[in-house]
This record gives structure tokens, sequence and C-alpha cells, in this order.
């Protein structure tokens, strides 16, 4: 029989992005379908067999799980939980799209199936397609009336969607029915947590607790609602206990590695560090598969690196990347000149990245995204020669980083284009009077969950009202809506630089950064690149209790940067509040000298 897919083009098509991480309410990752329909189906008694032996490797060989179910597939396609496996597989393998097609065959074949409408949802959820999720899950609701892992994700999914008062609602009238449910209890206080208010999640959690000492999931929950209070030290046995009884290896791997941005936040940076490594696991869904050849040096001591040629590996984000960089002087002078410092970065920072480093080879690294894994080479590094080591760039901390005393007092470690900053300085003095200020206000795309980090547009109002300031576009993506409501509601022009390109060209945006006299806004790729560069970047958060903080109150990444938060977590009033006040003090004082 010809396939019911083409595999190895999806397996070669990789894991599809813009992907919402989600919470679902089921214990365990490992997939359970009903197989007892299979004799009353009567197929080939080898498809009992193949899937059973698929659900066995699908969360640790979900490419060969794939091929099982394929296989099974092609003996019973009209099997409906073959149909089911082979959508879970190919979920597992981040193939969503091609998942909820073979979930629909199967809901086709079993219109009355309750765990159907449950699978397409989830898979629905993850593609962010919220609407499609909440009917799956209603529908769900009224084949299975009452069932807690249904009440649980439905809930979630309308977290998701902003409802924070209809998730309640429908939680506490699930609560009412069945109050010795500590999931959903659980459930809850991610509600209350995700809708701002961590201090009242605790109560839940605490009652999940009560209700089943050593619920992994609800210490990890409790840990980071703990976190977000402002509490990383109360946090942290709380991560501890969570790891003691993990539900799952991937349960275990996400602990981790919160546990390690809590060290990290709570100051305990050496041993955070350590910890960090934890992302490189590939049970973690954002790990990175590095195809580097050579030695994977393990980041410990430095004095290994002496004479050697060394590889560093940018990783993670572009605002990542850029942060990490703080260390790459310090592994040049540690590799010596009789060695030598080899930088794969994202190919937008190679003309920066060899311009601040000339004595380093500079190249891109690619990334391609396969079998759900995001996989990243840098061939560029070899191609003159072997190296005797290589590392991602985040694996050095632990050298170079193990406390605070040891990151330097520089004022940049970037060294932007001086002509273009120069030529950025006239365009900016053609604007007009004023100390010439960039502005970020968002990120790319803004829903329920993003915007927990980035203040909303009206409450930059105090800011933008400053005497004496004239603001700078430097927020890349769609600004024209609200560039057009400030200079409408608040009377303010935000002038957009001409001859550059915010989002691609990120030499020019270095420059700008350092062109400007001061830098507002959240910490993404261009406040990093302002303030590496050795511009004056104040930046804005929801909450000073953060990994990258390190357990101060500035920014030891960037001596000069300044960091406003609000007195609470999301306390966005009381942070334009200071950020407002401090921008008219720094006004008057460079306008009195």
């Amino acid at each position: 029989m010809r396939p019911a897919l083409d595999l190895d083009a999806e397996l070669a098509a990789g894991q599809e992005t813009g992907l919402r991480e989600i919470e679902p309410a089921g214990k365990s990752p490992a997939p359970v379908l009903d197989l007892s329909e299979i004799a009353a189906h009567k197929s080939d008694p080898k498809v009992l067999g193949l899937l059973r032996r698929a659900l066995r490797s699908m969360d640790g060989e979900p490419a060969k799980s794939a091929r099982l179910c394929l296989k099974a597939v092609s003996l019973a396609p009209d099997l409906p939980v073959a149909n089911q496996a082979m959508a879970l597989a190919l979920e597992k393998l981040g193939r969503l799209s091609k998942a909820l097609e073979f979930y629909e065959r199967a809901w086709r074949l079993d219109p009355d199936n309750p765990d159907i409408y449950s699978s397409l949802a989830m898979a629905a959820w993850k593609l962010d397609m919220l609407d499609a999720a909440e009917k799956f899950l209603r529908l769900q609701q009224q084949l299975k009336p009452g069932c807690p892992n249904g009440i649980i994700n439905l809930a979630g999914v309308l977290r998701d969607k902003g409802r924070y008062a209809d998730s309640v609602e429908l939680l506490r009238a699930a609560i009412y029915a069945a109050p010795e449910t500590p999931e959903l209890w659980n459930a809850l206080g991610t509600t209350l947590m995700d809708s701002g208010e961590p201090e009242q999640s605790l109560t839940f959690y605490e009652e999940a607790l009560r209700l089943r000492p050593g619920f992994a999931r609800a210490h990890h929950n409790m840990a980071y609602a703990l976190e977000l209070k402002g509490d990383p030290e109360a946090a942290i046995p709380h991560f501890e206990a969570a790891l003691d009884a993990p539900a799952s290896e991937q349960d275990k791997v996400v602990s981790s590695h919160g546990y390690a941005h809590t060290l990290l936040a709570a100051g305990r940076i050496a041993k955070g560090w350590e910890w960090y490594e934890w992302r490189r696991n590939m049970h973690y869904r954002y790990a990175t598969n590095f195809l580097i050849p050579g030695r994977s040096w393990n980041g410990m001591d430095a004095g290994e690196l002496a004479g050697r040629t060394v590889s560093v590996v940018g990783e993670q984000g572009l605002g990542d990347e850029v942060l990490f960089a703080n260390i790459l002087p310090d592994v040049i002078e540690a590799v010596g000149s009789e060695g030598e410092v080899r930088i794969a970065c994202e190919k937008r920072l190679v003309p920066l990245f060899a311009r601040s480093f000339p004595t380093a080879r500079v190249c891109r690294h690619y990334t391609i995204e396969r079998e759900g894994r995001q996989h990243r080479s840098a061939p560029d590094l070899v191609k003159d020669g072997e190296h005797d080591m290589w590392a991602p760039v985040g694996s050095l901390m632990r050298a170079f980083r193990p406390d605070a005393d040891s990151f330097p007092d520089r004022s940049a470690f970037l060294v932007p284009d001086e002509a273009r900053v120069e030529a950025f300085r006239e365009q900016l003095a053609g604007y007009g009077p004023g100390l010439k200020i960039g502005l970020l206000w968002k990120s790319l795309k803004m829903d329920a969950t993003r915007s927990k980090h980035f203040a909303a547009f009206d409450l930059w109002a105090p800011v933008l009202k400053t005497p004496g300031a004239c603001f700078v576009n430097l927020q890349y993506g769609d600004t024209a809506q609200d560039i057009a409501a400030a200079e409408k509601r608040f009377g303010v022009r935000i002038h957009t630089p001409e001859g550059l390109d915010l989002k691609d060209d990120l030499d020019g945006v270095a420059a700008m950064g350092k062109a400007c006299d001061l830098v507002l806004g959240p910490m993404n790729a261009t406040t990093n690149l302002a303030a590496a560069a050795g511009g004056n970047v104040w930046f804005l958060r929801p909450t000073l209790i953060a990994w990258a903080m390190l357990g101060q109150s500035e920014m030891l990444w960037y001596p000069r940067s300044r960091t406003f938060a609000g007195r609470f977590y999301r306390d966005w009033a009381g942070a334009m509040a200071a950020l407002s006040e401090a921008l008219q003090a720094h006004i008057e004082e460079r306008t009195a000298a």
C-alpha cells in the first residue's frame, strides 16, 4: 500500500517554528493509547506489535517511533488508534500541522473518542491555534464531562488567550466538585501566576502540596512564583524538592534548567553556571544539538586554553549571543598569542564581531530544524585546520565569570563602525534640540504571555512627555501605529532613522546605539548591542530578580548601564515613574553641564 505520508520529507523539514510552550495536565509524557480495539478491528496481528514498540520508543527515539507507526498505518489505514499513534509521533517530532491531519483522520474514524479531541486540542494549542484548541477541549468535555485533565487543559488555553477570569472560574467550579484533586489547585495557581499575581498563586500551590506531598510539578511552579515574588532564596528548596522525584526525565530537565536560573538570580553564580549545563541535555525542549567536530571543552579550567586553538560557538537567542560575548576578550587573552580563538556567531553579527576581535577568526554558524530539534554547525571553524577544543559560549562562564568580582569594569566589548557612529550623530542632530534618546518598547510578537515582560505602550506616557528629550525609534517590526499614537495622544514625535534596517543591519544598530545620548528599553538584542558597543543604556525590566541580573541591582555585564523595575513583579507604573524621574534628572544635569 502507498505510504500515508512522506516521512523522510517530514523528518527533513524539522520542527515548525512559532510554537507555544504549554503545560499540559497529564502527569506523564508517555503516551497512553487504547490498543484493545485492534483485535476487534480484525487488523493484521503485526499492527499491535508495531504500535507497542512505537509507544515504547516515542519519547526517547521519536523518529524510530514514527517509522514504526507509519508501518502500522500502512497495514491498517482505517484503524483509529494507528492514525492517532502516527499523529503522536509526528507531534513529538514537532511536525504539528501534519500531526493534526492524522488526528483528524483518527477523529473521522472514531468521532466519539474524547481522547482524540484532547490530542487535537494539544496540537492546536502548540501551534498557537487557541480558538481551535478551545473548541476541541469543549467538545471533549461534552463527551467526558468533569474530566480533570480536560478542564485543566481548557483552563490553560483560556489563560493563554488572556481570559484569566474565565480560566479561574472554570477551575474554581472544578475544585468545588473535586476538592481533593491536587492538579486542579496547581492549575489555578498557574493561572493566577500568569495573570501577574505570583503571591496569590502560592496559596493554591500550597494546597496542591498538602493534598499530595512531593508533587514535583507543584514544587516547580511554587519555586517559579517565589522567584517572581522576589524571593529566589525561598524558591531554591522548592526546585530541589521538585528534583527529588520528577514525574519524568523531561520534567527533571525542565526543573534543573529552572533551578540554574534561580541560583543565578539569587547570586549563587558558580553553582548556577554548573546547573546551567542542563540546557544542553537533549531532553530539554530547546536544547541545541551542536554539530561541531572535536573535543567539547568542559569550561572548568581557563588554564587549559593557553596556546590552544579554541572555537567558541554562539547559542540561544541573538541577545544572548551579544550578552555572552562579554567574555570573549578574556578568552582571547587566556589563549594568548601562541594560540588562536575562532568564533562562530549569527551571520548578522559577523562584521561587528570581526572588527571587535581582530585577532580571532570570525565566521557564521548555520542552524537547521530537523526531527524536532535545532541543529547548529559551523563548518568554517575547521576549514583551514582542526581546533583543539570547542564550547558553546555559555559553557565558558564557569571558568571566566564564577562570581561578581570576575566581571571586568569594561565600558564596551564590541567596536562599532566609528564612521557610521559619526554619520548617525549628524542625522540625529538634524532632529532638533534635546537629548537624542533611542527607544524600544515591545517584542516583535506580543500576546498575553509576552506582555508580562513588556510594558503597554500607554504606560510610557510619563517618559515620553519628559521635557528636553528627543526620541528616536529603535524598535524593529511594525511601529507605525504606536508612533502615530504617541504624536496624537501625547504630542510627542518619535523619529525613525533613515538608512538603517533595525532588524538585519546589526552593525548599524550597534553604531546607532552608541550615537544616541541614551537608549531606553527592555532587554533585547538591540539594547544588548547598544550597551555592548559602549552606548548609555537604561534597561526596563518587570523585576530585578532574573538570572541575567545575577543577584545584583545593576547589570554586571554592562557596568555603564542602569536597570529600572517596579517594587514588585510587573509594577510597570512604578518602574515608569522611577524611569521618568531619573530621565528628567539626567536631562537637567546634561543641560546644566
